[in-house]
Parts: structure tokens; C-alpha cells; sequence
């Protein structure tokens, strides 16, 4: 019987056969879509001047942060210096301005007690009895730190992305101890996670992950389950030849569960999104567990990806993996 043979490329196969470590457990890699559809075809982003106490540091951030992306080795957008005078009128080419401001508090938060024993007795059987004890009592403080960054993506078709957020902590400290908490650290990781915010909002991220497979042989012949354990085995060493045996054995039994499932993985991993979709279907329509839902959601992810990259012209290079796959037949 016919079967689709699986061609997973040699960087995946590299990457599941290090070791040991990464038993029973398929390697994909894909681009998935950005969070927001905002961005579509923009290639080019001029970040303004963020206005505000903490506009610099985000500006910074941001700057690295979109201007990070990569797919396939193409960089997804084009940064341009804020001095240069980019014209907007095209609709490949977005600005992206904002606010930042931060506020800072340092208030009394109570005291805290240590005691401290004076004196010691010792006794008969030699240990120390402490007789005599003092109430030590320190002031203490709270630093407490606000960060409200605001920005909007402009284009040609006028504004096509707005963020705000509110970030907030606070650390108590009293005077029994050196330290005193800085307000720039605590602010620092909040404008980080902001941008990052940014970026996943606006860019298709390139991912490499390892999900593990299912090893139950239940409702499979005596020889499909000598063939599925052999499968299970060749993920260490041969995760193309695996993946061959899943799909050989799924012609026989195309509502066995494990097999399915390993199927959808392999799919994935080679790249044939569709078909990993109609088997991660055919999952969850027999059992909504999370692991199948979160298999569709890759691939769904993975599909609208393709759009938003079409949508640049990227070299035909940037698709190479994740273009649609035709199943060979032997």
C-alpha cells in the first residue's frame, strides 16, 4: 500500500539525532505569523524620537528589537534613522512613534525587628543558654516603580497599530541591610518586555522546537506494533525513517490515535502544513486534548506566516520550508 514518504530537511534531521537527550521526541522548525496582522506588506519602519522620561531607552529598544527578525537569513524590516525623511506615501513604509514615562515612588513601609541575644550562660552539660536579649528595630522603605509606554504604527492607509501597556513593581527594603533597589533596574526589564511586545506583534518569528511523540500502540496488529515500536527507536537515529513508518502505518489504521498524531508532528516538520492540519482535524474531533489544539494552532500560525510574507516579496528563498508540500507517493 502506498504512503507519503517524508522528506524532513537535513537541519531538522541534524537536530533530533544529537543524543540521547532528545529521545522519542520530533524536531520542527517553521515560521510562525505575527500576534497582528498590522504590519502586512510594510518592509520599511522609521521609529520617531519616543517622547517622554523613558522614551530613549525604549526607542533603543525598539530599534533592536524590530530590527532583529530574521527569515531564512532576510531581514524582515528595514529600520531608518528617525533624521531620514521618510516618505509614507508608500504602502511598504510605516512610522512608528510613541510615548514612554515612568513614575517613582520611595515611601516609608514600617519597620522590621531582628533579636539579638546580649549574653550567654554556659551550662552543666556544656551548651549556652542565652539570658539576656535585645530588640533591634529598623526602618524600612518601599521603591516602588510605574512604566506606561504608549505607541502607534502610521502608514500609508493611516494608522494601522496601537500598543499601550502599564507596568508596575515594587521592592521593600529596610536598614538592616546594604541593599538599596535601583529604579532604572526595575524599569529596565518592563521597557524589554514591552518592545519584545512589539516586535511579536508586528513580525513572523522563525522557531525551532521538539515536541515529543505518542508511543501508544493500542488497537494496532501484532506486526504494525513491532513496526511502531521500531518507529519510536528510529526517532533518535533516523527521524525521517520514522516518520515513514508512522505514515506506512496510518494507510492501515487511519483512526489509530499515536499514529495519527506522530503523522501530524512529521507533517509539520517537513514542511506540509495542509496535511498536517487535516490529521490534527481529525484529533481534535476525537479528543479536544491541548496538545492537539496547540498542533493546530502551529499550523494555522504557520499558514498565515506564508501570507504575511508573501505579502513583502521576499526572495523566494525567505518561504523555502514552509511552502506548501506535495505528497510523493511510492
Amino acid at each position: 500500500m502506498s504512503f507519503r514518504k517524508l522528506t524532513i530537511s537535513l537541519a531538522a534531521v541534524c537536530a533530533v539525532s544529537g543524543g540521547a537527550a532528545q529521545a522519542e521526541r520530533l524536531a520542527v522548525e517553521g515560521v510562525y505569523a505575527a500576534r497582528t496582522d498590522a504590519a502586512r506588506g510594510v518592509a520599511e519602519i522609521s521609529i520617531e524620537p519616543i517622547r517622554g522620561s523613558e522614551g530613549y531607552a525604549l526607542e533603543n529598544a525598539l530599534i533592536a528589537q524590530l530590527g532583529e527578525p530574521r527569515i531564512r537569513g532576510e531581514r524582515f524590516f528595514r529600520i531608518a534613522p528617525a533624521s531620514f525623511n521618510v516618505d509614507v506615501s508608500h504602502a511598504d513604509v510605516a512610522t512608528l512613534s510613541g510615548i514612554a514615562g515612568s513614575r517613582i515612588y520611595d515611601i516609608a513601609d514600617g519597620e522590621i525587628e531582628h533579636t539579638r541575644c546580649v549574653r550567654r550562660v554556659k551550662l552543666e552539660d556544656g551548651s549556652k543558654e542565652c539570658v539576656e536579649s535585645v530588640v533591634d528595630v529598623y526602618e524600612c522603605r518601599r521603591l516602588h516603580v510605574e512604566f506606561r509606554p504608549k505607541v502607534e504604527l502610521v502608514g500609508s492607509a493611516g494608522v494601522l497599530y496601537r500598543r499601550q501597556d502599564s507596568f508596575s513593581n515594587s521592592q521593600r527594603y529596610c536598614a538592616d541591610s546594604s541593599f538599596v533597589p535601583s529604579a532604572d533596574a526595575m524599569i529596565e526589564p518592563m521597557i524589554s518586555r514591552f518592545a519584545r511586545s512589539v516586535r511579536l506583534d508586528l513580525a513572523p518569528e522563525q522557531r525551532f522546537n521538539r515536541y515529543r511523540i505518542l508511543e501508544g500502540r493500542s488497537g494496532l496488529e501484532r506486526s504494525d506494533r513491532k513496526a511502531f515500536k521500531r518507529a519510536i527507536k528510529l526517532t533518535k537515529s533516523d527521524p525521517v525513517g520514522a516518520c515513514n513508518v508512522f505514515e506506512d502505518i496510518l494507510t492501515r489504521n487511519p483512526y489509530q490515535r499515536s499514529a495519527l498524531y506522530n503523522a501530524a508532528l512529521c507533517r509539520e516538520a517537513d514542511g506540509a502544513l495542509e496535511f498536517a492540519a487535516e490529521a490534527y482535524d481529525q484529533l481534535i474531533l476525537a479528543s479536544d486534548k491541548s496538545r492537539f489544539r496547540n498542533g493546530m494552532a502551529r499550523v494555522n500560525s504557520r499558514l498565515l506566516a506564508r501570507e504575511q510574507l508573501a505579502a513583502l516579496s521576499l526572495p523566494a528563498m525567505a518561504l523555502a520550508g514552509d511552502t506548501p508540500q506535495s505528497p510523493s507517493i511510492e
